[in-house]
This record gives structure tokens, sequence and C-alpha cells, in this order.
């Protein structure tokens, strides 16, 4: 780990810095802060409350073994026992801590989200994510915990304390169905043009696995499919689902964890999926040189189980094993059953930095 902080030489400043210095305060030993800026003034006086606070828990111990007449052999044991546990959980959060500092300070910044305006990290929030994430041996586990720190260092209110906490009680399996159930998912976002502009981070609206049930949209906006085609499709989907181990038994744990719930259908104008964006348009062939206009979307009514809130935050976490195969199927049954075209939106090109050593012929 030690190495791993010295081969970072990028200082944060402004807003996520003093969220950095924040959460190290919090969390991590002095070991691990280094490179956190801050005065002398500051350190000293974290060290010596940090040493005086030692020293009142310490003798606070002693007069209450002394008050109960514990055994002193049992008093040796019961403090050995407490100070295993206790670097246990400080080597925990060390560890975190560090992987966080990595990603917040290896990471460039939204655009979207100025340094300078960023809120503040609630204690709240700190001593909550404290709390959970010492108990996390797992190096996987340890793996999430830093990437939600993270995330609330740069953009703090980015994980909820419920996100939190529903992190905390999922095991590797838990872990694996979510991961299952997202890389089926798609998303409506809740500002297509974000996605256009940044890859970092973007806000959605909706997570769904879609045609689960046979509750699938509107009826009125479907009596043009005949009842072959749905079952057809459901059949097939079904198939992938289970090949990707979603049947009832692994939905229901997810429903009760409250990852996911039984949803309302949403609507849908833009689709994503894969880190792509297409847009539901009208049935009209469209192709990268033609425009696309606003009245050419149009908006389709899908059903399936949706994350729930927590869900939607964690999904930005998860490592979604995509499959050609199910998005094919997904989206050709998409412009089948709804009569409509799926138009990828294609992404701008950035255009290159001027090179500073090519000469002016003006």
């Amino acid at each position: 780990m030690k190495e791993m902080l010295d081969s970072i030489v990028e200082e944060v400043t402004g807003g996520i810095g003093k969220n950095l210095s924040k959460a190290g305060d919090v969390l991590a030993t002095e070991g691990l802060k280094e490179g956190i800026k801050r005065s002398n003034t500051e350190k000293n006086a974290i060290s010596d409350g940090r040493a005086d606070i030692t020293q009142y828990a310490s003798q606070r111990l002693m007069d209450k073994m002394d008050e109960i007449e514990v055994p002193a052999e049992y008093a040796k044991i019961a403090l050995i026992n407490e100070l295993e546990t206790i670097v246990n959980k400080r080597s925990i959060l060390d560890k975190i801590f560090g992987k966080a500092k990595i990603i917040v300070q290896t990471t460039p910044q939204d655009d979207t989200n100025s340094n300078d305006n960023i809120g503040e990290i609630s204690d709240d929030w700190l001593n909550e994510f404290r709390d959970v994430a010492c108990k996390k041996s797992s190096e996987e586990a340890q793996e999430l915990f830093s990437k939600v720190l993270s995330g609330e260092i740069r953009k703090p209110g980015s994980f909820s304390l419920l996100a939190l906490t529903t992190l905390a009680n999922m095991d590797q399996e838990i872990t694996q169905l979510f991961n299952n159930f997202c890389s089926l998912s798609i998303v409506y976002l809740e500002e297509p043009n974000e996605f256009l502009k940044s890859d970092t981070y973007f806000n959605i609206k909706d997570v769904r696995m879609p045609f689960l049930t046979g509750d699938m949209s509107d009826v009125g906006t479907t009596k043009h499919i005949h009842p072959s085609i749905l079952d057809q499709f459901n059949d097939r989907s079904d198939s992938i689902y289970k090949e990707h181990g979603l049947g009832f038994k692994e939905i229901q744990l997810l429903k009760d964890l409250r990852l996911i719930e039984n949803s309302s259908l949403m609507y849908y104008k833009c689709i994503w999926f894969n880190n792509e964006l297409w847009a539901v348009t009208l049935p009209t062939p469209h192709t990268p040189h033609t425009p696309l206009k606003e009245e050419d979307i149009k908006d389709i009514r899908i059903a399936g189980y949706a994350l729930t809130s927590a869900g939607r935050e964690l999904f930005h976490l998860t490592e979604r094993d995509t499959s050609p195969q199910y998005w094919e199927i997904i989206s050709k049954f998409i412009q089948d059953f709804y009569n409509v075209n799926l138009y990828k939106i294609p992404k701008p090109e950035k255009i290159p930095a001027p090179d500073s050593t090519t000469p002016n012929n003006e």
C-alpha cells in the first residue's frame, strides 16, 4: 500500500481536497494521510487529540476492570482480543481509504461539476461508512467500498445512507446476482446529453430488466403484435435470464434486499445499454448523415423488474458482463413490438488540443 501511495504525485485541492482530508481524519491512520494538504498546526492538533483520547480510554478501561473486580487473566485476554479487533478494523479502513485516495487523485473531475463548488461530505455519512466498512475483510468488498468512498468525496450525495447500509448487507452471492441483473438491464438516463459529454458519471432515471413478465406495455400500443411473437420473445428472454443465474429464487433475493422492485410501466425515449445510447424513433430510415429531429422521437412504455433508488445508486459500481446476443434479441423485439426504430446517437468527437510546438504559418 505504501508503494502505491508513493506513486501518487497529483495534489487534490478545492472541495475534493477538503473532503479527502475530512475522510482521512475519520477513517485513516496518520501514515496514510501523506499527500493531504494541511498546516502543521492542524497536524499537531490532530495528533495531540488522538493521544489524549487514547490515554483517556485506556484509563477508563482500567478503572472499570478494577471496579467490577475482573480477574487478571480474564482482563489480559479481554485486552488482547480488543486490541486485535481494533488493529484489524484500522487495517481494513486504511486499505479502503488508500484505494479511495488513489481513485480520487487519478480520476479526472467531471466537467459538469466544478471542484470549487463541491459541497462538504456529511459527518453522519462518514461515521456510518466507518462503522460498516471496517467489517469488510474480503478484497472484493473493500474494492466496492473504496469506490463508494471516492464517489462520495468527489460528489457528496452520490450514495445515500440507505445505499450504504444496503451495500453492507450484500454478500458475494448477492453482489454477483446484482451484477448479473444490471448486465441485462436497459437504462433511461436523466439527461442523455450528460452521457454524450462525459464518460465519468451521469445520472440515471430508471434501470430495469425488461419483459420478465407478460405485462409488457400499454395494450393500446401493441394491438398489431400477434400473441405468438410475444410468446416467442418471452421464451427466448427467459432462457437468457436463467443462463445468467436469474430465476425466481434469485429475483426474490434481490427484492428482499430492496435492490429491485415490481415497477409500473416506464416511458422510454432513449435507451442506454453497454455504454451506447439509442434513441427510440418513428419507423423512418435514419443514417448517421440524417439529422435526428425532435418530432421523430417516440415514447414507449416498458415493463419489468426495476432497480430501487438504492439500487440505482449502486448501479455505477457494478462490473457488467454484457451479452451481445441479449442486446440483439432485446433491440429487435423493441423495434418489432413497438413498431419503432432504434437510432444510435454518436458521441461528438473530441477536438484535440492544439500542439504548441507546431509553427504558426499565418
